[in-house]
């Protein structure tokens, strides 16, 4: 995809945060940080908010069928059908 700006949702508030910051992380998630912080070079904006895990039922849902059944689903514009219901 060649998105110029993107908003990564997350419902780990101390990850957001570690993504917001420009302090090297030294926790154990570091490496992961560090790469972030490197892709973010190739976008003209991006954002990273918090979102409650209570109000990030959808991707939940997403994340677990996309596990059970080993598949690979790309979320472009659409959600798959066993999502469609929750999207409302």
């Amino acid at each position: 995809m060649q998105w110029e700006k993107i908003i990564i949702e997350g419902d780990s508030l101390s990850i957001i945060k570690k993504c917001k910051s420009s302090i090297p992380d030294k926790s154990q998630v570091c490496a992961y940080i560090h790469d972030i912080h490197k892709l973010l070079s190739k976008y003209k904006e991006c954002r990273f908010e918090y979102i409650p895990r209570a109000v990030n039922s959808l991707a939940h849902t997403l994340v677990k069928e996309t596990m059970k059944n080993k598949i690979t689903v790309y979320l472009v514009g659409s959600v798959p059908e066993y999502a469609e219901e929750q999207k409302e």
